[in-house]
Formats: structure tokens, C-alpha cells, sequence
């Protein structure tokens, strides 16, 4: 099994501040904005050799049979090292959005540059599993540690104070720096092309110029896979991150544009094509590779406007796991010019076109291994794909002429000093040169078999590809901003307090209590504690407090909230203080 994770929200976010001004306590996620780009990279670790690819392929009649050497893989697209994938944006600009995915986060930040993310929380991420990329939200909860480098108070906003901050411990997420804000500059010292490229830093605002209590938190960082971030490597250092690619860019309105062009401006190519008029109700399935409606401004028919990015897009863009090839442009970008390969098959990869290159390829090759010079293996290829369709003496005529034409071709290329493998292309004309020809001299040959999908019957028909599940070895940068909302000071220690003797539960105040209240407890030895809070029913409402305390006299502040941060109704309610494996309980009522 392939198996790759991608953070879409890195709790990274939570580590080090440690400066004068307090953050200690407990903070909720209320918005958080994501971008990923995804870059293709060069091949570095086994995972990479034994799965990856730098092509986005179909198959007919499926992968599976393909794979299985029992159909045909057609090439969509190709990359080079160091191309762009893709951009993605994830934008859960609000608490509405995050609910939406299922993200719930709330942490206790401590000033001694520990952390905790409390049992209950969920973040996004992309998960690939056999080269599929889809979104999960898993749970996670983790104790750590930060980092952070000196920071300077807003000259516009005396409540507000930015930093640098980074990782220093996490068993689960990525090492990211504290990047230097007062000395450092970004592209300098730090960011893409520095040492330090993976780095962060937040602004806190407080409720007065004095920075005593904190309000709100934003916490930016931007990350790369490598040894650095800990990100998209194996255990080996070696990178090994990859995006699964199950679909490919299609859309539903390049057909019909055409079909009405050629209705009014070709009308006599509108008429002699199969798949125009009528049988244009039969096509359902998206064209792969289709670009969308062209954008006419004056036409707000023709673009939608994303919401979030303000961005114009055409209308008619799908993602599409099957879709049809159909080509009216060609190699020179214009419709109907007279270089599109698939002219003879209407413009539709069809199962005749399919025939006709896998006969004209084998017979040439074939013809080559045994010793025939090209003109001839040429001559060879094309008589075998026209004989399909009519008797000895025309297919023999019409090889004739493909074959001059297409060597004459190939000897000039070569002429202009270019190599056998850059002149090769013009070699593959001629599956569709003698396609025509037999068009031209018997126009009721059916070659053009565009009016419906494949018939495996009558061995003709329109092919219905499905998109191969492609894992491009990437290198993927994150872009984060998370923006937090101060919850309450939620592990208190009293300072003032006898020295702990033993393990001891004094309750909670105030009780009854509404909105919060108070478990007071004490432990005379460093130990692993954790508070629960369970309904009358006995069901786990949710952790209040999950890690490792010195010995001492601590208040535990319960919100009245459940792990999702809802609100939770009136009623009793029972905790339980565990200290190792020390138990103590007891008994609240909520009253609204």
C-alpha cells in the first residue's frame, strides 16, 4: 500500500513564544487559511521508483485492463522536473467553514514553552493511499515544545506584538524556525532560498498596551518537505512525498461550442460529421483536457467568480475520473485546420482511430526488425490499415501515396540537420493520413465512427477513457495563516499554596456554576494528569486537561463546553482527576 500524509493544518502553530508578555492559557481555532503548492521533483527514494511517474495517463476500456496488457494507456500530460502541479487554497475563513470539515482545535499554551493540543481536537489533511489524494480529518492530541526569537510592539498598535516563532519538540509535526523579525530580513535570512527555510512567527493582541492578557493570536508559517521540516521524507532523510492525481481537468461545453460553430460558420463539415445534429444528445461524458467556456466579459454566461479568491473562471470545468479524447484543434491550437490527428474519427478517439495506430505501429516496426527499408515499412503499415476498409487494390494505392508523402517528409527533416528521434513525430501521421485517404475514396467506408460510445459488438464507437491513478513525486511547500481566539486561563498553578503532600481533590468552585468553573487539586510528585469531564449518562464530555504537571496545587478551568467547543446544557456532571495511576472524582451541576 502507498501510503503519504500532507498536514493541511500543521499544529506547529502552537509552539514558542518565549518573550515577557504572557500567552499562557487556553486558545481556540476560529479561522484558519491554507495554501499548497505541489512541484514536481526528481526521483530519490525507493517509494519514488518503485511508483511514480511524471505523466498523467488514461486508459480504455479501464486501468485495470490496461495494466493487464489488455487495452490502451493515452498520455494527457507530461511533466518536467521543477513544474508546478498545482496550487490549492484551502480557505476556512470562519468558525461556520471549520465546523463544516470537522475541525475542532483547542490548546493550552504555556509560558515555560511547553504545549498541549487537547484530546478533542481534529485538523484537514490530504490523504494518498495508492496514488488517490483525498481530505480526512483525524483526531490528534500531543504534548511539545517551542521556540522564539525576540519580537517588537506595533508602532500603528501599542496592543499589538509579533515574533518569531518554531518547534523545538513534537513527536508528530513538522520542525519549523523562529524566524529573527527585528534583525532579519525575508529572502535574506529567512524564507525560500535562505538557510532558513522553514519558518514562523505570530502576533498576539493583548486588551491593553500593557500585554498582560492576551485576546487573539495569528500564527503564519511556511514549510518545505525535506529534513529540515521532517515533512515528505522517509526514515532515510530521503524525500519521498508524492501527489495522487485520480482525475484529470475536463469540461462539459467544448463539444457543443463546437458543434455550433460548425453548424453556422463549416456548415458542410457540420453535415458530414457522425456526431453532429442528433447524435449530440448522446454525448454525456466530460471531454478530458477541456478548458471550459471561453471568457466573455460582456457575458456573464460564459464565468463564474470564486468567492474566495475573486479569480474569473470559465464555466463547464469538472475533475473527471472518465472522459472522452476529443481534439478539433490540433497541434496549432486552430479548430479545424487541417493538423488534427483525429479529423478522420470526427475529432473523437475512437475505436477505428485506436485500430488504425495500434495496426499501422505494429506493421511498421515489424517491418523494420525484418530488414525493410522505411518507404517500404511505411508502405507496409498503411496498405494493412486501409485494407480494414476496402479491397487489395485500393488500400495498395492509397499506402502508396501516405507512404511517399510521409518519407518525403521524414528525409527533409533530417535534411535540416535535425536527429532520427526529432524527426520521428512525422512517422505518427500516418494512422490518420490513411484513415483520410480511405475517407476520400470511399466516403461510405464508416470510418468515422463518432455517433456513439463503443459497441463491442460492431467493434466501433466513441471510447470512454478512465483516468489512471498517477503518483507524481512532489516537493510541497505550505503557506498557513491560523487565527486563534483566547479561551481563559485553563491550568492555574497557586503559588501560594502549602507544599502538596499528597494526592488530593478539593473540588470545584464555584458550584453550581455557569459558564465555568474551578477543579482545584494537588500532587506532591511530578506526575501525568489528566481531568475528565463525563455527563450523568457516563459518556466522556470531554478533557480538560491532558499532561505532565509539577508537584503543586493546580486549578483546572472547565468552560462548559464539550471536545467540539459546543456548548454543553444544563445538568450534573461528574470529573475525574487521574494523577499516573492515582483516581479521584467528583460531582458539578451546570445551572443556565
Amino acid at each position: 500500500m502507498i501510503k503519504s500524509l500532507k498536514y493541511v493544518i500543521t499544529l506547529t502553530l502552537l509552539m514558542g513564544l518565549a518573550f515577557s508578555q504572557s500567552i499562557q492559557g487556553n486558545w481556540d481555532l476560529n479561522a484558519a487559511i491554507v495554501e499548497y503548492t505541489y512541484e514536481v521533483r526528481e526521483f530519490d527514494s525507493p517509494e519514488d521508483s518503485a511508483n511514480g511517474s511524471y505523466a498523467v495517463t488514461a486508459s480504455w476500456p479501464s486501468s485495470a485492463a490496461a495494466a493487464a496488457g489488455m487495452g490502451y494507456t493515452h498520455t494527457l500530460l507530461s511533466y518536467d522536473i521543477g513544474d508546478t502541479i498545482t496550487v490549492a487554497l484551502v480557505p476556512l475563513v470562519n468558525e461556520t467553514l471549520l465546523q463544516m470539515f470537522g475541525v475542532a482545535m483547542n490548546v493550552d499554551l504555556n509560558d515555560d514553552g511547553t504545549f498541549t493540543i487537547n484530546e478533542g481536537s481534529t485538523y484537514p489533511t490530504t490523504e494518498t493511499e495508492n496514488c488517490s489524494t483525498f481530505a480526512t480529518v483525524p483526531s490528534v492530541s500531543e504534548a511539545g515544545t517551542w521556540t522564539s526569537t525576540p519580537g517588537f510592539t506595533h508602532p500603528d498598535d501599542a496592543n499589538a506584538y509579533s515574533m518569531g516563532w518554531g518547534i523545538s519538540l513534537s513527536s508528530v509535526f513538522a520542525q519549523f524556525n523562529a524566524a529573527d523579525l527585528v534583525n532579519g530580513q525575508y529572502g535574506v535570512d529567512y524564507g525560500v532560498g535562505t538557510d532558513m527555510e522553514n519558518w514562523g512567527m505570530v502576533t498576539i493582541d493583548y486588551e491593553d498596551a500593557d500585554h498582560t492578557v492576551p485576546t487573539d493570536l495569528e500564527i503564519f508559517w511556511e514549510a518545505h518537505d525535506g529534513v529540515a521540516s521532517g515533512l515528505g521524507v522517509n526514515d532515510a532523510g530521503q524525500l519521498n512525498g508524492f501527489t495522487g492525481v485520480p482525475v484529470s481537468p475536463a469540461d462539459t461545453v467544448t463539444v457543443h461550442n463546437m458543434e455550433a460553430y460548425l453548424y453556422y460558420y463549416e456548415n458542410d463539415l457540420w453535415q458530414s460529421l457522425a456526431w453532429t445534429g442528433d447524435s449530440i444528445s448522446d454525448l454525456t461524458v466530460p471531454i478530458l483536457g477541456g478548458s471550459g467556456h471561453p471568457i466573455d466579459p460582456t457575458n456573464s454566461e460564459t464565468f463564474t467568480i470564486d468567492p474566495v479568491t475573486g479569480d474569473t473562471l470559465p464555466v463547464g470545468v469538472v475533475d473527471a475520473n472518465h472522459g472522452y479524447l476529443f481534439d478539433p484543434a490540433g497541434g496549432d491550437g486552430v479548430p479545424f485546420s487541417g493538423d488534427e490527428a483525429l479529423a478522420p474519427t470526427g475529432y473523437f478517439f475512437t475505436y477505428n482511430f485506436l485500430e488504425a495506430s495500434g495496426t499501422f505501429s505494429g506493421v511498421l516496426e515489424g517491418a523494420l526488425a525484418a530488414g525493410a527499408d522505411l518507404e517500404s515499412a511505411l508502405t507496409a503499415a498503411a496498405d494493412s490499415v486501409a485494407f480494414i476498409y476496402v479491397g487489395s487494390d485500393t488500400s495498395a494505392a492509397i499506402a502508396a501515396g501516405v507512404a511517399s508523402s510521409i518519407y518525403a517528409d521524414y528525409v527533409a527533416c533530417l535534411g535540416t540537420g535535425a536527429s532520427a528521434d526529432d524527426c520521428a513525430p512525422i512517422l505518427q501521421a500516418g494512422p490518420t493520413m490513411t484513415l483520410i485517404g480511405v475517407t476520400q475514396n470511399c466516403p461510405d467506408c464508416w470510418v468515422d465512427d463518432s455517433d456513439f460510445d463503443y459497441d463491442p459488438y460492431e467493434g466501433v464507437g466513441r471510447l470512454v477513457f478512465e483516468v489512471d491513478n498517477r503518483c507524481i513525486p512532489d516537493n510541497t511547500t505550505q503557506r498557513v495563516n491560523t487565527f486563534w481566539t483566547y479561551a481563559g486561563s485553563s491550568t492555574e498553578v497557586d503559588e501560594d499554596a502549602p507544599i502538596a503532600q499528597e494526592f488530593t481533590l478539593y473540588g470545584n468552585y464555584p458550584n453550581p456554576f455557569n459558564p465555568e468553573t474551578k477543579i482545584r487539586f494537588a500532587t506532591e510528585k511530578f506526575s501525568d494528569v489528566t481531568v475528565t469531564i463525563y455527563s450523568i449518562l457516563g459518556e466522556k464530555v470531554t478533557v480538560a486537561h491532558n499532561g505532565e504537571l509539577s508537584s503543586g496545587t493546580y486549578d483546572i478551568t472547565w468552560y462548559g463546553t464539550d471536545s467540539n467547543g459546543n456548548k454543553v446544557p444544563s445538568g450534573v456532571y461528574f470529573y475525574e482527576v487521574r494523577s499516573d495511576d492515582r483516581i479521584q472524582k467528583g460531582k458539578m451541576l451546570l445551572l443556565k
